[in-house]
Formats: structure tokens, C-alpha cells, sequence
């Protein structure tokens, strides 16, 4: 299993032999998008995340020349492809194998040179790939079950900065009963202490890789004590964005440290 998680995939260049009729079979083809992604002018895979969209909420730079950017949990590759065209040198990561999502049908018909390595969060070190400049973490932070750790890992990859995209409870947290509720109709108070929910099995949203529902304070926490400044915040409906500096803060590293076992106190 090890071996399957480290593969690696790249594709030769045939962009240029494929007509808009070849675009639409490929596109066609696969079943699953998530991603909206524009692959000939009028031809856009129909996938349920609008990614233009959030593409516009991030803010990432025009030029991004000679940047290393690792994209976590690329899935179809929006903006792996989109960091590509700005100039940068991408190196795209999810846990499910390449052929299972839509990548390698929009890297041939973009001609792209991005790698897709199929590897899990948890296994991924800066021993083996180094650091860069710029980290994607888009709707991830929620489906891991040891968010810390993960968030940790993140920050040993991440040389200048990172952009975390979550589900956030502020406006929906879950009740007993299967309603929902905000924050601050329970207690103003409550928006401000960094809090998290946990969801067992498979109730939120019928899915049992959603484990954690966080608040924004407590997103922003978690990102300080891991090593990172919070930068800007940006809110739309229950999901929020996080856009983050590197940055050293000893202490915490420390304890940290002593806490998953790397160093005693």
C-alpha cells in the first residue's frame, strides 16, 4: 500500500493533435468532476465545486515565476493547472489515484507538465520534497481526523505561504435534534473562543470522512500555534479562507514536539 500512495504521474504533450471534438469525449468520458474547468474556450468540465469562483476569493498572485507550489488534495487539478499558467513549478498531491479523478484528462488536453503524485497528507516530509514557496490546503482541514499534526506537516512544507480552505460552524452548528444553529444565536461569546465540533460516524452531511467542524477563532488558533500568522480571512456562506505566512514560533514547536514524541522535555 505503501508504494501505491508514493506513485507519480506525468503525461507527454498531445494537446496540440486533440480537436474541441476530442475535448468534449474526454470531458464527457468521466463522470465524476469536481472541479469547473475551462479546457477549450466553451468547453468547461462539469464539476460541482465553482472553482473561478474561489480561484477569485484566494487571490493568489498573477505572476508567480519561478515559485515551487505543492497543491494538497489537487483532485482535478483547477488550481494546480491555474498555478501552472502563472508561471510556477507545481507539484500536485492527492490521496486517490490519478486515473480516479479527472487530472490526467485536462493535463493532456492542457499539454501540462504538472506532476500528480498520489500520496496521503500524513506521509509527506520536506526531506523528500523539499519546501515551497507557496501551499495550497483547499478543503481538506476538516476531513482529518489529527488536524494538529496535519497543520504541522503543512508548515514543515511551506517556505512563504500557505492558503487553508475549511468548513467553518460559526453559522452551522449542528444539533442533537439534526437542526442547525449559528454561534452567536447560542452565545455571542461563543464566535470568539475557538472551539471545534466532532462529527462521529457519518453525520455531517451523510459523509464519514467529515470529522471536525471548526469555528473561525479557532482555525486562526490552531494556525498560530502551528507555525503560521494569519494574514487575511475571507467568508463565504459556512466556509471560510485562511491566507498564511510562515513564520517561527519556537515555543510552541517546542511543546509540540514533546507532546507527538520528537523531543522530551
Amino acid at each position: 500500500m505503501e508504494a501505491e500512495e508514493q506513485k507519480e504521474y506525468s503525461w507527454s504533450s498531445m494537446a496540440a493533435s486533440l480537436s474541441d471534438a476530442d475535448a468534449r469525449a474526454m470531458v464527457a468520458a468521466y463522470t465524476r468532476w469536481y472541479h469547473r474547468i475551462e479546457v477549450r474556450p466553451g468547453i468547461i468540465t462539469p464539476g460541482i465545486n465553482d472553482s473561478p469562483q474561489n480561484l477569485k476569493m484566494l487571490e493568489l498572485p498573477a505572476d508567480c515565476s519561478g515559485m515551487r507550489v505543492l497543491d494538497i488534495g489537487a483532485r482535478d487539478g483547477f488550481f494546480s493547472f491555474e498555478l501552472e499558467r502563472r508561471g510556477a513549478d507545481v507539484l500536485a498531491v492527492d490521496y486517490m489515484p490519478a486515473e480516479r479523478t479527472g487530472f490526467p484528462i485536462v493535463a493532456q488536453l492542457f499539454g501540462s507538465r504538472v506532476t500528480f503524485r498520489q500520496a496521503n497528507l500524513y506521509h509527506l516530509s520536506p526531506a523528500e520534497l523539499g519546501t515551497f514557496d507557496l501551499v495550497l490546503f483547499l478543503g481538506l482541514l476538516y476531513h482529518l481526523p489529527d488536524p494538529i499534526r496535519a497543520l504541522r506537516i503543512v508548515r514543515s512544507l511551506c517556505s512563504g505561504r500557505m492558503y487553508l480552505e475549511t468548513l467553518v460552524i460559526d453559522d452551522v452548528l449542528s444539533l442533537p435534534d439534526g437542526s442547525q444553529t449559528s454561534l452567536a444565536r447560542m452565545d455571542s461569546r461563543l464566535t470568539t473562543l475557538p472551539i471545534m465540533q466532532f462529527f462521529p460516524g457519518a453525520s455531517c452531511g451523510g459523509d464519514p470522512t467529515n470529522y471536525w467542524g471548526p469555528n473561525v477563532a479557532c482555525v486562526e488558533a490552531m494556525l498560530g500555534e502551528t507555525e503560521f500568522k494569519v494574514e487575511r480571512i475571507a467568508r463565504v456562506a459556512t466556509r471560510a479562507l485562511f491566507q498564511c505566512a510562515a513564520v517561527a514560533n519556537p515555543q510552541s514547536a517546542y511543546y509540540l514536539n514533546a507532546a507527538d514524541g520528537t523531543r522530551t522535555l
